[in-house]
């Protein structure tokens, strides 16, 4: 699931043009020194879904504004708190409209998707993250497929209870239930497809409830209107089909100690070039061996395949050693799999994987007076990353050192990084928590900062660095069979030569237009530089980083929020034409960053495309 960081989100609105004032709301004050006034007001036109908000009970809820004369209040603190806390996702909420006062305060409209509860809510200083009363919210939780095990995702499903009813498991919805506003089923009544049969392309869980989903597709019909989310507990199995062997290949059955017949989870391991029937191993000096780069690898599958379960085994031993490699090709093997202990009620169980998501070992964190399902950290307000409290957080990374010691892996600088703590924060007392480990060694990506028009999303451009106040880039312009090349700094600094150039073009309005465009696009190359650093991000050698693993380091060095410098516009037209000043353009941020440590890392990032500043005015 792709995911916005808060600033990004609201990065976008600005960018976009979202807080044009689309329609002023005069409040006609009685005392002008006790009342504040809006001087905008407009619709939210991010994608709804990145809208998603909770209460953080730190302001109430008004009919508007909570500074205007006549605003009334929708519910205290006290109630909006108890709605942010709640288990069941009809109290999500989402935001969709934004004002702001001459006070400069904002406030956000919402809306609970019961629709119980709508009004204003204050929302912060500044329009670039959501603040004050409200925070970002994710309502439900996207997980891979291999959360479930292997005979689930291979096996096919009725639903269990045909009907109409409207309860999660009887119908299927286009999102699951509640987690998306004004989203509700795919189909109302699924008797007329009680005997169609389905398989899961897709599962997570609800935020609130803690509940199962799945989204199922008819296996005869990929555009079946029945397709959709639904509750796991409201399907019922009709077959697991099981695939036959390679020819080059042995099936691993990963099974519990104490039942060989229960299969926790499967895999093939093929050997290119085996014939089907000889055997894996080889018998010699009184032993089975298999060879050690078969060995390493298929432990490596083993412990990638019971990543998330109840189960572990590190090493294989001698004779589960013996038992592979006197499997024959386009045949199976059983291995059994240690059960891990059971988890206290006030403990954590954190899996210490390696950076190819391989288990390392386990360590049991204990908190006296903890409960079972209650969360190990909080959220936090005004950022999408939980946290720890500073006692617990420096205790689990003493123990994860401890842990650690003569291993060959660390935590990367012996701490734990800010999307560790928000995994570990997240977790549940009675659970269990991954965490990566990094091999000592350490490589550094540079920084690339790139950007694309939004209009035309195909060419990425490198954008280049100035302290310029004003855009240096060049912008070419063909005057009448004349081309001429213009900056926004020089024309800005030099009045003579834009007063020629206004002279010169008055009268043609297609060359306004073009200059402003080739003005505004030559801006739409550089960044102000002032602040930002691009001296590299670190971490284990090759190993795979994401957005939430980068975006502390971006926000630290100025890659969050980036800005062109101001560019000069051509405004008016005939005799009024003249030249002003706009701020620099806001570069949005995608969610989809990632890479290795030790190779460039492309930012990237967009920017709204062109408005004609003589069709709409934005000057500043």
């Amino acid at each position: 699931m792709m995911k916005f960081t808060k600033k990004s989100l609201l990065l976008g609105i600005a960018a976009l043009g979202a807080l044009t004032v689309a329609g002023s709301v005069n409040a006609t004050l009685a005392n002008a020194k006790s009342y504040a006034k809006v001087v905008s007001n407009t619709k939210l036109t991010t994608p709804s879904t990145l809208r998603n908000v909770n209460f953080t009970g730190g302001s109430a809820l008004y009919t508007k504004a909570g500074t205007l004369k006549g605003a009334k209040k929708v519910a205290n603190q006290s109630t909006l708190m108890s709605l942010a806390n709640s288990n069941i996702s009809q109290n999500n909420v989402r935001a969709y409209q934004v004002a702001k006062t001459n006070r400069g305060s904002v406030y956000y409209k919402v809306v609970t998707f019961n629709g119980q509860y709508r009004g204003w809510i204050y929302g912060g200083k500044s329009v670039s993250n959501f603040a004050g009363g409200l925070t970002n919210y994710t309502t439900f939780d996207n997980q891979f497929l291999s959360t479930l095990t292997t005979a689930q995702q291979n096996a096919t499903y009725k639903i269990a209870n045909p009907g109409v009813t409207n309860d999660g498991k009887t119908v299927t919805y286009k999102e699951p239930a509640w987690t998306q506003y004004k989203v509700g089923r795919a189909i109302t009544d699924s008797s007329p497809y009680a005997n169609s049969q389905f398989k899961i392309d897709k599962v997570g869980t609800r935020t609130r409830e803690k509940d199962q989903w799945v989204h199922i597709v008819d296996t005869t019909n990929a555009n079946s209107p029945a397709n959709g989310w639904i509750l796991f507990s409201g399907l019922t199995p009709t077959s697991t089909p099981v695939a036959p062997v390679a020819d080059n290949a042995i099936r691993i059955n990963l099974v519990d100690p104490s039942n060989n017949s229960t299969v926790v989870k499967t895999f093939d391991y093929v050997r290119n070039g085996a014939a089907k029937g000889s055997q894996f191993g080889s018998f010699t000096n009184n032993a089975w061996t298999i060879p050690s780069s078969d060995q390493s690898a298929i432990e490596a599958k083993i412990r990638s395949e019971l990543s998330g379960t109840n189960y572990n085994l590190s090493n294989l031993s001698s004779s589960q050693v013996a038992q592979i490699a006197q499997a024959t090709f386009g045949g199976s093997v059983n291995i059994a799999v240690n059960k891990t202990a059971a988890i206290a009620d006030n403990t954590v169980r954190i899996n210490l994987l390696k950076p190819d998501g391989t288990f390392l070992k386990s360590t049991d964190w204990v908190k006296n007076g903890a409960t079972k399902g209650k969360n190990v950290g909080s959220s936090v307000s005004n950022s999408t990353l939980w946290t720890l409290d500073s006692n617990d957080q420096s205790s689990i990374t003493n123990q994860i050192n401890s842990a650690l010691s003569n291993s060959g892996y660390s935590l990367a600088n012996n701490a734990l990084t800010a999307a560790q703590v928000d995994t570990i924060a997240r977790g549940s007392f009675g659970g269990s928590v991954d965490v990566y480990v990094v091999a000592v060694q350490k490589a550094t990506s540079t920084i690339v900062p790139m950007a694309t028009s939004l209009s035309s999303i195909t060419n990425w451009i490198t954008l280049q660095g100035t302290t310029s106040e004003y855009s240096t880039a060049t912008a070419s312009v063909d005057l009448q069979n004349d081309p001429k090349t213009f900056t926004s700094s020089a024309l800005q600094s030099d009045s003579a030569s834009a007063t020629a150039l206004i002279n010169r073009i008055k009268s043609q309005p297609d060359k306004v237009t073009a200059l402003n465009k080739a003005l505004y696009l030559a801006a739409a190359t550089q960044y102000n530089s002032t602040g930002v650093k691009l001296d590299g991000f670190s971490g284990p050698a090759g190993q795979s980083f994401a957005l939430t693993d980068l975006s502390g380091y971006m926000y630290t060095n100025g890659l969050g929020s980036l800005k062109s410098p101001k560019y000069v516009q051509f405004v008016g037209s005939g005799d009024s034409l003249k030249l002003k000043t706009y701020d620099g353009i806001s570069y949005i941020l995608p969610a989809n960053i990632g890479g290795k440590y030790g190779t460039p890392v492309n930012v990237l990032y967009s920017f709204a495309g062109f408005t004609d500043p003589n069709a709409t005015s934005t000057a500043k």
